[in-house]
């Protein structure tokens, strides 16, 4: 196994089974190839694999499960936060688009939070006060829902943990998510 296949385990493993709508990943600029044969194994299941940014000769791609994340910006809440930052879309990739210029333009649009799967009133939370002591601090900030939250965290580093311990005993990401290579 290549460590990009390992990477791409450990940072998206919670998106490939359904946990959350999306992640973020980072790999070499060499390592692209690699990981458009990933991307294309993974769109038969639903997934996109988006390349956002090339960062001193690293490469940020935004996966995410379509159906997952459109359910996601076309609630109400999501939809109206987004468009006081610009978003106006139809769809997912639509959407994605726009956060992909915008990431391009800014060093870190916060709204990126709902595209992750953070809750809203968290993104909120540390776009108005991004110096304030959060609750807690896991995969995001927490600034409401804290026991809720928690319990969500270590859903996400159990299912992490497990990907990574399969993967250290040989098996493929293929294999763990029954993507069919042929």
């Amino acid at each position: 196994m290549c460590a990009t296949e390992y990477n791409l385990g450990r940072h998206c493993g919670v998106t490939f089974a359904g946990i959350k709508p999306a992640s973020l990943f980072t790999i070499k600029e060499e390592e692209k190839g690699t990981l458009k044969g990933f991307a294309k194994k993974f769109r038969t299941k639903g997934f996109v694999f988006v390349p956002m940014k090339v960062l001193k000769g690293k490469r940020l791609f935004y996966v995410y499960h379509r159906k997952y994340l459109e359910k996601i910006l076309c609630t109400a809440c999501n939809r109206l936060f987004l468009e006081t930052y610009g978003y106006v879309y139809k769809t997912s990739t639509e959407a994605v688009s726009i956060l992909k210029r915008r990431l391009q333009q800014d060093s870190f649009p916060h709204e990126i939070g709902i595209f992750l799967g953070y809750p809203l009133e968290d993104v909120q939370g540390f776009i108005a006060e991004p110096k304030a002591t959060s609750k807690i601090c896991g995969y995001w900030k927490v600034y409401h829902n804290v026991d809720e939250k928690q319990k969500l965290f270590e859903r996400f580093k159990k299912c992490t943990d497990c990907i990574c311990q399969r993967m250290h005993e040989g098996q493929s990401l293929t294999e763990i998510f029954q993507i069919k290579t042929t």
